[in-house]
């Protein structure tokens, strides 16, 4: 997608970082986002390392930390003041100030990709998702929520949404509509012809599950 003016808001977003953890928004929409994500991750699914695109300060990194205690978790933010609060109120976590468009991480480093509502700010939605799809492992999951409408930004259909992730090269095993005005897709990176097939290529993925917080 093309770069509009303003379009990652970065400045409103450093602005914001201060208050972002005592904003309603977090009760209101994130944490119920957050719920969605975790809701679809298949029961077995154990990752070794966790990534989130457009972290924040962390929320939905603290929660991928109490659900897998073992997993190494990254996140990056192009707003440096975001970088700041998650670095010091997720001291688990490695976070980095850097765009969707250009992830620093090497190629097949985690197994799981997250990003919930920051798609519509990235200013090259097909190149973000093709860094998804360079930086997880065969056999992983990226898993995207975003807006279905949106006043600023770049939002998209979930149809549109979908071609680009084909596009890269994932397959799309869901995408649906738990939180209102949202569409969540999950993709997964195909397993290498000589992996053991195993719980990645065959998704056991809750159909619109009730949110819980």
């Amino acid at each position: 997608m093309s770069s509009t003016h303003d379009v990652n808001q970065r400045a409103h977003f450093n602005h914001w970082s201060e208050t972002y953890e005592r904003s309603f928004m977090q009760w209101l929409i994130f944490d119920r986002v957050h719920a969605g994500i975790l809701s679809r991750l298949p029961h077995d699914f154990d990752p070794a390392d966790i990534l989130d695109i457009g972290c924040g300060t962390g929320r939905l990194l603290r929660r991928m930390q109490a659900r897998f205690p073992k997993a190494g978790l990254s996140g990056v933010d192009l707003a440096e003041g975001m970088v700041a609060q998650a670095r010091q109120q997720t001291p688990g976590a490695t976070i980095h100030q850097a765009p969707a468009e250009h992830l620093p991480l090497q190629d097949g480093a985690v197994d799981l990709v997250t990003s919930t509502v920051s798609f519509h700010h990235w200013s090259d939605q097909a190149q973000g998702i093709k860094e998804a799809f360079r930086v997880l492992r065969p056999g992983g999951l990226f898993i995207l929520a975003d807006m279905s409408l949106a006043s600023h930004g770049q939002p998209l259909s979930a149809g549109q949404v979908r071609g680009l992730f084909e596009a890269a090269g994932f397959r799309v095993e869901a995408q649906s509509h738990p939180v209102p005005f949202f569409t969540f897709t999950v993709g997964e990176k195909p397993p290498s012809l000589d992996q053991v097939p195993g719980s990645f290529g065959r998704l056991k993925l809750l159909s619109d599950p009730e949110e819980t917080v």
